[in-house]
């Protein structure tokens, strides 16, 4: 360039001299111009002079700047490590140094910024909730893994869609431009699917610029359908425990009251109203003992087996507590185990009380002159036993429910017969806290099969297995 310009310079200078000694030949022009052919070739060689001097402080100038033009291209492409390399004293090395100076401070930034964006990205990507950044429009600018997974789509699918392209709730998109148009912060539960009963609590928040505007509006999405599911159960808990306190209760201070005004002196009431009272505080040590079982269950680690439980020797002892109640109704007690079962890898006193409330609910709820049997077998690397009945049965809508805590498909019946409501829920919880299963099968009018399946333990069942009691 300073070449050029150098050559443009000199030409110009040429030709102005050829022009000058042209008009220096006319007759009379000497006289006109007042210049002597001497001058003007010295005005000429005045004006080479000085377009040499142009010529070296362009070279001087532009050299330099042609240096740093490769270095400046590649900063601007966004190569921050390049340095510009000019070795001068002057405002060209001062410009230069201030140039590697601003692009050092440029790199520091951005290090410091895509830092904090990438620890801002890692605590957003780390969250259980679902979050998700719309503009000031309704677009979404940013979602989590997490809403990924809850939403079922990849982020690509939803970034620069309006949020109710995305998410299919007015409520939800109702409160989004709520946050963009006022501000302020706004927290619900909504159903965010229409075909799901699934609940989420959404807390939304606006994003701000630098001088008060708002520009999006972040929401956190959280699925509660697990805590109201739960706080619904303790809610219906706390009433049946409540209820099933009060009942006994009220009949052992009724029947007090009546002792004490004077059914005391009568010997036949008094001792009639001893025996419920007994009962009923009978009744009511069970109801305590069976929740003091479930919450020790509930919030106990499982207990470790060192050794497995024999099945047959555990129900010896179980049949000698249950068959004075089988005699006393008219059922029939039958024992169905092959000779050859290995221990179950379940603690003894687990399978005791598991066998115990099976065998009494069978022998409740089944009419004089039926049976109740146990029977076993294995099932693959588990052992399967069932106790089947042939009582009143169970209704088959009240199947899925039957080991929930105080379901009874007869609550009358069940508390005439001194349930508590609980056995079945114990039952459950103690063969799934080892990683067995529990079902029922049953029928009304035909009898009912309650079963459990566990695991087998390690070796070999000592003793002969029982064949009829």
């Amino acid at each position: 360039m300073a070449i050029h310009a150098t050559l443009w310079i000199i030409s110009v200078l040429l030709v102005f001299y050829l022009v000058l000694r042209y008009i220096l030949r006319l007759p009379g022009a000497r006289d006109f111009v007042g210049f002597s052919g001497q001058t003007g070739i010295i005005f000429v060689a005045f004006l080479l002079v000085a377009g040499a001097g142009i010529y070296y402080l362009c070279y001087r100038l532009l050299l330099p700047l042609k240096t740093m033009l490769p270095a400046t291209c590649k900063i601007a492409a966004g190569d921050l490590e390049q340095r510009i390399e000019v070795e001068r004293d002057d405002e060209l090395g001062v410009l230069a140094k201030h140039l590697n100076d601003m692009v050092d401070r440029l790199r520091n930034n951005i290090k410091e910024i895509s830092a904090e964006r990438n620890k801002i990205k890692a605590i957003l990507t780390s969250l259980t909730d679902a979050v998700l950044a719309v503009d000031q429009v309704g677009r979404i600018m940013f979602v989590n893994p997490a809403a990924e997974e809850m939403l079922g789509k990849k982020e690509e699918e939803m970034v620069r869609k309006f949020l109710l392209e995305v998410i299919r709730s007015h409520e939800m998109d109702s409160l989004a431009r709520d946050i963009l148009d006022k501000g302020g912060i706004r927290e619900a539960e909504l159903r965010l699917f229409p075909t799901s009963s699934r609940v989420f609590r959404v807390h939304g928040a606006p994003i701000n610029s630098e001088e008060g505007r708002i520009v999006g509006a972040v929401l956190s999405i959280r699925d509660i359908t697990e805590l109201r599911r739960l706080e619904q159960v303790r809610s219906e808990f706390v009433a049946n425990v409540s209820h099933e306190l009060r009942t006994p209760l009220t009949s052992i201070r009724g029947f007090v009251e009546t002792l004490l005004e004077g059914a005391l002196e009568d010997e036949n009431i008094s001792r009639r109203f001893l025996t419920i009272i007994n009962s009923e505080a009978q009744r009511l040590q069970r109801l305590i003992e069976d929740l003091l079982t479930l919450s020790r269950l509930e919030h106990e680690k499982p207990e470790k087996v060192v050794k497995g439980a024999s099945l047959s020797r555990t129900l010896n002892r179980v049949l000698e507590v249950v068959e004075p109640l089988a005699k006393e109704k008219g059922v029939e007690l039958k024992v169905e185990l092959p000779p050859d079962l290995p221990p179950l890898k379940f603690p003894e006193n687990f399978l005791e009380q598991v066998l115990l409330n099976l065998l009494d609910n069978g022998i409740k709820y089944t009419p004089a002159g039926g049976s109740v049997t146990v029977s076993a077998g294995r099932e693959g690397s588990n052992i399967r036993v069932e106790v089947r009945d042939t009582g009143i049965g169970i209704p088959e809508e009240s199947l899925p429910r039957i080991f929930e805590r105080f379901y009874r498909v007869d609550k009358a019946r069940s508390r005439e017969l001194g349930g508590t409501g609980l056995g079945l829920s114990i039952v459950k919880h103690m063969v799934e806290s080892h990683g067995g299963t529990v079902g029922v099968r049953s029928r009304v009018g035909e009898g009912s099969t309650f079963y459990f399946i566990l695991p087998q333990a390690e070796g070999k069942e000592g003793g002969e297995g029982v064949t009829e009691s």
